[in-house]
């Protein structure tokens, strides 16, 4: 395969395709093999798993052969070439480590399997040799929380599921995926959901979103109410004892009844619950413009009690190299040594064109025009723009907390100096910080198909703390984000399909405008994705005086 053939599969897994190069991706799998194979293991946990493996022998075979990833230096030039190897031959033993994996859409490319499918025949050592296992008909990613398989087997990290068990989990989520079809799976607790096929899941119990690729088109999610036939798509079921519902996130299902009839098409963005009788509640999306709403209002002349910030930019178009189809992140990694410093060190500030002072008003909805209102502009929208918000602030009360959020491209919060949040898309030089996170595809995102990202739990007293915040675009000014915050043992009100209405993180309360603002937005995200967020004045993190 070409490597621009290799772009094209990695960017629909990555959920960036336009309508014209899913057209040529259409022909492509048609008419090859080889295209169809590769994308059937980006899509499958086999990749995964060699990736993993790989990354463990370089660390101990390296050690014991004197060979370091990324140094340029090969222990020999003999190295079988990976095209020789098919993607499903190296199966790694079960890792001693415990790792939390991110959904595979955001680490994995054609060419990078490749690369560890060789580089791990290489590096694996005799005694490493992997343990015969019998295959299932899918594997668990990872799972959070405790349950079983089959006759009360448990269920581990990269365990087999095979076809006719039942899935049990009592509290947490698994994520698994399919090996044949490539259907990826997040499913929480409580569940309870029998594996019929490869193509076909019975879930009597618990919440399902998946994410099906062209090989899996026709996958069925079956409740007692209906069954949910994929038609190329991603989409979330939830079952009870009270009924189902389903929303679908992308693409198109059809809802068919037991008896094999088509009742009707469901497309993005509609909703519909069906009670224990099977009779339909439905929500369509709103025929307003499905361009996420921008705050109308200014951030700039930040008041005595704002917390304050600059918006930073280029004078000039910057050199970037692109790299898979895509603009290197430069103005990301320019900040790097001002987050490794504890935002202590602003010498590499100097290379930016500054805006005016701005206040921060909080992240929410879109950003397109915000170089503009911010006195950034005239700017080079080739090198983006990154807005840091900095001072002290004073949370709202002593306890634990988590932020919520997404942006596109990026988003870090830090807490005296230490990054605590990063909700960046995968393209951000943020992810070179290893910033611990949470994905969480159940609940509907625009721009991620990995969902709302969260922070792990992050413990303040009621004294003032160092509060950063980078913001921004690194290449253009199509630009969105959300940033909430949780307080653990607050209870939220929920949307109408489940998700909490976390506050907006904000640092000082909205006027009426802002109020009135914030509702359009939230207004929007409940028609578009069910998603939404809430305002309050008792989460408000106020700026010290």
């Amino acid at each position: 395969m070409t490597e621009d053939e290799l772009n094209l599969l990695h960017r629909y897994l990555d959920g960036a395709i336009t309508s014209e190069e899913l057209e040529s991706l259409d022909e492509l799998l048609r008419g090859s093999a080889d295209a169809r194979a590769t994308l059937r293991s980006l899509a499958t946990i086999d990749a995964k798993w060699q990736e993993i493996a790989a990354d463990e022998a370089f660390g101990n075979a390296g050690e014991r052969q004197g060979v370091s990833r990324g140094s340029g230096t090969t222990a020999s030039t003999e190295e079988p070439a990976a095209s020789a190897l098919p993607l499903t031959a190296v199966r790694p033993a079960a890792s001693h480590n415990s790792r939390r994996h991110s959904p595979l859409w955001l680490a994995l490319t054609a060419i990078a399997t490749a690369l560890v499918v060789g580089a791990f025949g290489w590096f694996r050592a005799p005694e490493d040799a992997p343990t015969e296992t019998r295959r299932g008909i899918a594997r668990v990613i990872r799972i959070e929380g405790n349950g079983t398989a089959g006759k009360d087997r448990t269920v581990v990290d990269r365990a087999e599921l095979f076809a006719g068990e039942d899935l049990v989990i009592q509290q947490g989520l698994i994520e698994l995926a399919f090996r044949e079809t490539g259907v990826h799976v997040i499913a929480t607790a409580p569940l309870k959901m029998k594996l019929d096929s490869n193509q076909r899941v019975s879930l009597h119990e618990g919440q399902v979103k998946l994410v099906v690729p062209p090989q899996g088109v026709g996958f069925v999610v079956d409740t007692a109410q209906r069954k949910f036939v994929d038609l190329g798509t991603s989409f979330v079921v939830t079952a009870s004892s009270n009924g189902s519902d389903v929303l679908v996130l992308d693409g198109l299902i059809s809802v068919d009844e037991h008896d094999g009839t088509s009742e009707e098409l469901m497309r993005e963005g509609e909703f519909a619950r069906f009670d224990r009788n099977g009779n339909i509640k439905k929500r369509s999306p709103s025929r307003l413009s499905q361009a996420l709403p921008e705050l109308s209002l200014s951030a700039t002349h930040p008041g005595d009690g704002s917390l304050r910030g600059v918006v930073l930019g280029y004078d000039r178009p910057v050199e970037a190299v692109k790299k898979k189809g895509l603009a290197a992140d430069v103005i990301g990694r320019e900040l790097l040594p001002l987050i490794h410093s504890g935002f202590k060190d602003r010498s590499h500030l100097e290379a930016f064109k500054q805006g005016e002072p701005v206040s921060f008003r909080g992240i929410a909805g879109a950003f397109h025009e915000f170089p503009d209102q911010t006195g950034l502009a005239p700017y080079s929208r080739n090198g983006g723009w990154m807005a840091w918000y900095h001072g002290q602030v004073i949370p709202p009360r002593a306890g634990r907390y988590r932020f919520w959020g997404y942006a596109d491209n990026h988003l870090l919060v830090a807490i005296n100096g230490k990054p605590v949040f990063e909700g960046s898309r995968r393209d951000s030089s943020f992810k070179e910080l290893g910033i611990a996170r949470t994905d969480n595809p159940a609940l509907p995102c625009l721009i991620a198909r990995a969902g709302f990202a969260c922070s792990d739990w992050i413990e303040v007293s009621g004294d003032p703390v160092r509060l950063d915040i980078l913001f921004g675009e690194h290449g253009g000014n199509i630009t969105s984000g959300l940033l909430l915050v949780e307080r653990e043992g607050e209870t939220y009100e929920e949307t109408f399909w489940g998700q909490p209405k976390w506050p907006v993180f904000l640092t000082e309360a909205p006027s009426a405008d802002e109020a009135a603002e914030f509702q359009r937005l939230v207004d929007h995200l409940e028609q578009k994705t069910m998603g939404s967020f809430s305002v309050s004045e008792e989460a408000v993190w106020k700026a010290a005086e």
